[in-house]
């Protein structure tokens, strides 16, 4: 009997000699990314772990994320040695890079640029060489800038909202004054959307200030990343809240 006849169980392929196979070997790894979502915020650069362990090179492998559940999948393609944008989806292009020197260390993450709403949800980053592949979920959370909406006018001052949308894990929301101090501010309603992530929102009531301007701060303190939204109070809405709570007063002693 051949010593060949019975494959190993590590060998990637055979190449036929005759009547003989010659097994040919290449080395396993796995393929790490993040355990919890990436936060990013929208408008910045975020960069998307992956790595081998052990930490061999990635130099000579193919390295391929792609996007998750939709048609045309490709964000980012790296094969022989350089990257290949044919097939790449659209709006990616000239946003995404490798860390091409950190290849030889096993580090096959993948920076993405200039973070847009749409590039919210989950990614593969799939790594192979001949018939040998591994695979890491990563999944993007984009923290959306704060909006602020004034809802009108309640208790005698004026009642404003702040919503923003994107976050994991759960985030901070603090409303303030012009000069950073914390307001008094109801609690923050959470929701989670169909990619699990948070919407956030929580209502503040103000009164009227020498400057009339409220900073509404988003902030997910695991990740360090942080979104705020400024807005100027009209003096006028103020005088016409004070007017209104006037009239309301002497109707109830009518």
């Amino acid at each position: 009997m051949s010593l060949f006849d019975s494959p190993p169980s590590s060998a990637d392929y055979c190449l036929h000699i005759g009547s003989q196979c010659v097994f040919f070997f290449t080395e396993r790894f796995e393929v790490l990314g993040p355990a919890q979502p990436i936060v990013a915020v929208a408008g910045e650069d975020v960069v998307l772990p992956c790595y081998l362990k052990p930490n061999i090179s990635a130099v000579d492998l193919s390295v391929e994320w792609f996007r998750v559940q939709t048609g045309n999948p490709l964000v980012h393609l790296y094969r022989d040695h350089e990257d290949r944008y044919e097939k790449q989806i659209p709006s990616y292009r000239g946003r995404t890079s490798l860390f091409l020197e950190e290849l030889k260390k096993g580090n096959t993450s993948l920076k993405l640029f200039g973070v847009r709403g749409s590039d919210d949800g989950p990614y593969k980053c799939f790594v192979h060489r001949l018939l040998f592949h591994k695979t890491s979920p990563v999944s993007v959370a984009v923290g959306t800038q704060p909006v602020i909406s004034i809802e009108g006018y309640k208790e005698g001052g004026i009642s404003l909202v702040c919503e923003s949308k994107g976050w994991y894990p759960q985030p901070q929301v603090v409303w303030m004054d012009s000069e950073g101090h914390n307001l008094t501010a109801g609690h923050t309603e959470m929701h989670r959307d169909s990619m699990d992530h948070y919407i956030v929102r929580r209502r503040v009531i103000v009164q009227e200030t020498e400057t009339n301007r409220f900073t509404c701060r988003v902030r997910q303190q695991q990740m360090n990343e942080m979104k705020e939204t400024i807005t100027d109070i009209p003096g006028e809405l103020h005088i016409f809240s004070i007017n209104s709570s006037m009239e309301t007063l002497r109707a109830t002693h009518v």
